[in-house]
């Protein structure tokens, strides 16, 4: 089977079940939870800030997702950093000749001729 053949099995399968209206007072509960929600989140210009830099950040998450991972990579990258060595310490290489390569040109002169 491809993805045709599956969609056209779906949407035939969906079209088969039959439809069921939503209750009014259940529909009533989730818009009044909705409006609860908004008037919760509005309570002081601290938590309009830290929200919309949390949707800039991370769109439509919770602002400790954005947050908690902020924080995995600083302790990953502190972690990495105290404990992988540098390439200069593996090689041996002194800090004199770190700044005599720093120190030299960054032209490429293949022929010798410049």
């Amino acid at each position: 089977m491809n993805d045709t053949d599956d969609a056209a099995f779906a949407s035939k399968l969906l079209k088969a079940l039959p439809t069921q209206a939503v209750s009014s007072a259940l529909e009533a509960r989730i818009l009044a939870d909705f409006d609860h929600l908004a008037l919760g989140r509005g309570k002081g210009w601290m938590a309009r800030f830290a929200a919309g830099w949390g949707d800039l950040l991370w769109p439509g998450a919770p602002l400790w997702q954005p947050a908690s991972l902020l924080a995995l990579s600083l302790v990953v990258g502190l972690t990495a950093g105290a404990f992988v060595p540098s390439s200069t310490a593996a090689t041996g290489v002194t800090t004199d000749q770190t700044y005599a390569a720093a120190d030299t040109s960054s032209v490429m002169d293949l022929y010798e001729d410049l």
